[in-house]
């Protein structure tokens, strides 16, 4: 049972885990090419066509709060634990906009 309950914390951790890293969006300039930008950011979460561009839309999930130390012994401490884990974390959204295949623009959303 321990086995598992701690099986099922990793699995949470490293399921949340995120690829896209906001601090890349530095390297990025206006006037680059989708494919320039996704070498950088990586691929988005999903994009949108809207009157004549292109949005890609990527999510960076940060923790606000160090995560205690909790004992995994009872399915209870599990529950407990993961309930815990779920409110540390924050999404924080990006949209680049891209027209005529060129990026024109990037923002944090609110």
């Amino acid at each position: 049972m321990r086995t598992i309950a701690a099986g099922v914390v990793v699995t949470l951790l490293f399921g949340c885990a995120t690829t896209f890293k906001p601090w890349k969006l530095s390297e990025v300039e206006e006037g680059m090419a989708r494919d320039q930008i996704v070498d950088i950011l990586g691929e988005p979460d999903y994009t949108v066509d809207k009157d004549g561009a292109e949005y890609l839309y990527f999510t960076y999930q940060e923790s606000l709060a160090p995560m205690a130390d909790v004992s995994l012994e009872t399915q209870e401490g599990v529950d407990r634990r993961v309930e815990e884990f779920t409110r540390t974390l924050k999404d924080v959204k990006y949209e680049v906009v891209m027209v005529d295949g060129k990026m024109i623009n990037y923002k944090e959303l609110d």
